[in-house]
């Protein structure tokens, strides 16, 4: 079947379809649907781009950042695969925008400070950060009542003790694709909109058609925008590359885990003709049992 729909469960394929001109809507509906009972009435999509601390630090460049009309932020990630400290980047990520916060203030500060005001104190008070996260893998919970329809968790700063909030002004929100419990064949079964959401960040590629129970305007217009036929030619050539990419190094991860395998096995071999070497195994034994050849096993 000829792909009609592109996969967005790989980052940049996700930043060029979401993240095109025009789609702040969709990304309105996306974030008022993870982040239940949030009214955002407009955004500003701006550079995902965000420099280090140092001239030295690597930049880091988000998914998707943008601003609601009221000054709080919003970074969202797509994750196709489990990494080291996954949690710890985006504890990360969320510190720019509240430096950006911060440096606002600061300049403010500044500005009066040039008209000769040395009044105003350092004001501390931050709008609210969200860094949501899109996984195509699980995150390991204490227990399952850490999930919401079985598919989504929230983190904030709280008190070890009795939970009361120290700050609202930060909050984590994850995605977890692999945890649907419907496959690819059971579109039907997906009953609520974050299901459905869910589904079809996981598995559009697959089908050349919106599930017909798939009826929330926001669904229809995800796939029309993640549309092949959609993309500008430009567009069709930078998905085409990203595609490209992605299958060298997932061929590239493959062909390490299949040599790993394979060095380990030969190592653990090597080693247990040694240990029956010391113990004066006879050479032919050994060789009958190992596979190895009697010069490999005097050369070891």
């Amino acid at each position: 079947m000829e792909q009609i729909y592109a996969n967005l469960t790989y980052d940049e394929a996700f930043k060029l379809v979401i993240f095109a001109p025009g789609n702040e809507p969709l990304i309105i509906k996306m974030l008022e649907l993870i982040l239940p009972g949030k009214k955002i009435n407009s955004l500003v999509l701006k550079d995902r781009e965000q420099h280090g601390l140092a001239i030295s630090d690597k930049n880091s460049t988000f998914d998707i950042y943008c601003t609601g009309d009221d000054g709080e932020s919003f970074i969202v990630e797509m994750q196709h695969s489990q990494q080291t400290s996954f949690m710890d980047r985006m504890l990360c990520y969320s510190t720019f925008p509240i430096r950006e916060q911060l440096e606002q203030k600061v300049q403010k500060r500044r500005e009066a400070a040039k008209r000769g005001d040395t009044s105003d104190k350092m004001d501390y008070s931050l709008m609210p950060v969200y860094v949501v996260s899109f996984l195509n893998f699980t995150l390991p919970h204490e227990s399952e009542d850490a999930l919401e329809e079985g598919l989504l968790s929230r983190y904030c700063l709280r008190c070890d003790g009795n939970g009361e909030p120290m700050t609202g002004a930060l909050k984590f929100v994850y995605l977890e694709l692999e945890r649907l419990k419907w496959g690819k064949d059971k579109a039907m079964k997906c009953t609520t909109l974050l299901e459905q959401f869910a589904w079809s960040l996981k598995y559009m590629h697959t089908v050349d058609k919106v599930p017909e129970n798939f009826e929330d305007e926001f669904i229809r217009k995800l796939y029309e925008r993640s549309a092949f036929a959609n993309m500008s030619v430009a567009d069709q050539h930078k998905y085409e590359e990203i595609m490209r990419t992605e299958i060298d190094i997932l061929a590239q991860k493959a062909w390490a885990r299949a040599e790993g395998r394979a060095e380990g096995l030969a190592e653990g071999r090597n080693d247990i003709a040694r240990r029956l070497r010391d113990i004066k195994v006879p050479v032919e034994q050994i060789s009958q049992a190992t596979g190895l050849s009697i010069e490999q096993i005097a050369a070891l």
